[in-house]
């Protein structure tokens, strides 16, 4: 009885509430024992996965996370990288026309002069000296077939751009040297009135006396009537600064420029004015347009030509610098 009551007191009851009644396990210690060790194990082992998932959900966030990041830093560079390339494409577009500009600049010394005298006068950076300019370049450029990385091609791109901005605005500067050494050389013959005022046309009424356009009977005609189509651009027949502006009686629409050194043309009956009292024009600047303002029977321009305060044929004037300019 006492080894059976011993047994007994090693077992473990369990009630489990049934709908007929009360159902009554018995497990043995041993038992109990081995199922709390099992549950434990279990408990332990959920934990652990539990942990582990959690930490792989924080790695998962953490590394989306810097993707997002990374793909954020390379939309960046890749616009970057777009801003470059086209500031490239400019440049190089503004670097070749430049380029072809001043050849034609140092094409048109060469033309004007001596190219030997013109090399010496200009400290050897035209003339003969610059035909023979690009023998040695300044900027001694390397490269390979590397495959770049979108940052790497925004580190080239950017300094491309830099040498090409130093360049251009070498040229620049150059041009302008150019420019004013021939402006200089051509001055004198920029100041002669000599320029056709108009895109051809013909010369409707001669300087001199004539029979008058409306009225009939004797008239002078100070200047020549150049037939032109209505609108067409009137130019500055030299270099020279606007005087008068403005409508002028008979003449309508009128302007008078003064070319210095006793010259002076005068341009009327135009629809249009482009230039205003006072404004500095080059040879051939646009400044006005063909009309019939005034005294006029239809679109003409009235071209007049003064030395010293004297008015002259304005063909005879036109002659001279067709001699000059041979």
């Amino acid at each position: 009885m006492e080894a059976k009551d011993l047994q007994r007191q090693e077992e473990y009851t369990f009630t489990v509430p049934r709908a007929e009644g009360q159902k009554v396990y018995h497990l043995g210690a041993r038992r109990f024992k081995m199922l709390a060790g099992a549950v434990l194990i279990c408990t332990v082992c959920m934990a652990g996965a539990l942990v582990y998932m959690g930490y792989n959900f924080y790695q998962f966030r953490q590394e989306r996370a810097n993707f997002l990041e990374y793909q954020a830093k390379k939309s960046e560079l890749e616009a970057q990288l777009q801003s470059l390339l086209a500031d490239n494409e400019k440049m190089l577009r503004d670097m070749s026309e430049i380029t072809t500009l001043e050849t034609k600049l140092r094409r048109a010394l060469i033309r004007d002069t001596d190219s030997t005298k013109l090399g010496s006068d200009l400290g050897g950076t035209t003339g003969a000296a610059a035909t023979n300019a690009g023998s040695t370049p300044r900027y001694l450029g390397q490269g390979g077939p590397a495959d770049l990385g979108v940052k790497e091609m925004a580190a080239v791109l950017t300094a491309q751009n830099k040498n090409m901005a130093q360049q251009i605005d070498e040229k620049k500067t150059s041009m302008s040297e150019l420019l004013s050494e021939l402006e200089g050389r051509n001055n004198k013959r920029s100041v002669f009135p000599d320029l056709w005022p108009t895109k051809g046309g013909t010369v409707s009424s001669p300087y001199g006396g004539r029979s008058g356009p409306i009225g009939g009977g004797y008239d002078w005609h100070p200047g020549v009537d150049i037939a032109v189509d209505f609108g067409e651009p009137v130019y500055a027949s030299a270099m020279g600064t606007v005087e008068v502006a403005g409508w002028n009686g008979g003449y309508g629409r009128y302007v008078r420029i003064d070319h210095g050194n006793g010259y002076e043309t005068a341009y009327g009956h135009m629809s249009g004015i482009a230039v205003a009292p006072g404004q500095s024009v080059r040879k051939g600047e646009i400044i006005g347009f063909v009309g019939s303002s005034g005294y006029s029977t239809g679109p003409h321009v009235h071209f007049e030509v003064f030395v010293d305060g004297q008015n002259v044929d304005p063909m005879y004037m036109l002659k001279i610098g067709q001699r000059l300019n041979k």
